[in-house]
């Protein structure tokens, strides 16, 4: 018994080892690392000072997150993933102001277009105001793939409260004003749905504590 109790500790330690180890690789803290699993960062906590294992489920999210393999995980020599996974997080700003870049250049292209071909459009400077929903749209998508759940409830605020000026500015409305008044019940609404959403992994992760 109490060789197989050792043996318990040390693949406990091995586990809470590189756990901590292919986190810090991929520059991410223990809240972060949570909100990607959807656990607490207090089920992470236990596993990193080797109190609990995660079962194989969770062993299979950190393995396809980090990059690696579940064997790397309980291994006691894992490999070091490849160089550019420390930088993953720089990578993934770039592609997602790469991508925001991109609204912004069809913006400007289709302005000069209108200026020069329709000079007479008075118009054409509302392709930037519409830029502005579109960026939000595409950070909404990159946070939702790649980063934490306030960054995602960020980009939704901004992109209801950059539909509702759009439609200030160009559509000459009567009772335009209530268009704020709608933003402001989708706001609410992305609030609820963000405490719910925390509520939801926090219980989540209590309940394998």
């Amino acid at each position: 018994m109490s060789t197989d109790n050792s043996k318990e500790i040390l693949l406990r330690q091995r586990i809470a080892a590189n756990m901590a180890h292919y986190r810090k690789l991929n520059n991410m803290t223990q809240s972060e690392l949570a909100e990607h699993i959807s656990y607490s960062d207090k089920s992470i906590s236990k596993w990193e000072r080797a109190e609990g294992v995660p079962d194989i489920y969770v062993l299979t999210l950190l393995a396809e997150l980090f990059s690696v393999s579940v064997n790397d995980l309980i291994s006691e020599n894992a490999p070091l993933p490849l160089p550019s996974l420390t930088h993953l997080n720089n990578n993934r700003v770039i592609v997602l102001l790469l991508s925001l870049v991109l609204p912004w250049l069809a913006a400007t292209v289709t302005y000069t277009v209108l200026q020069n071909f329709v000079p007479s459009q008075q118009m054409a400077w509302y392709c930037f105001i519409l830029a502005i929903p579109v960026s939000c749209i595409i950070a909404v998508v990159f946070t939702s793939l790649w980063w934490r759940l306030l960054y995602r409830f960020i980009s939704v605020s901004a992109l209801v409260w950059s539909i509702a000026v759009s439609i200030f500015v160009i559509l000459p409305l009567t009772n335009i004003r209530l268009v704020f008044a709608i933003a402001g019940v989708m706001q609410v609404l992305a609030i609820l749905w963000f405490i719910f959403q925390k509520q939801l992994r926090l219980r989540k992760g209590t309940e394998t504590l």
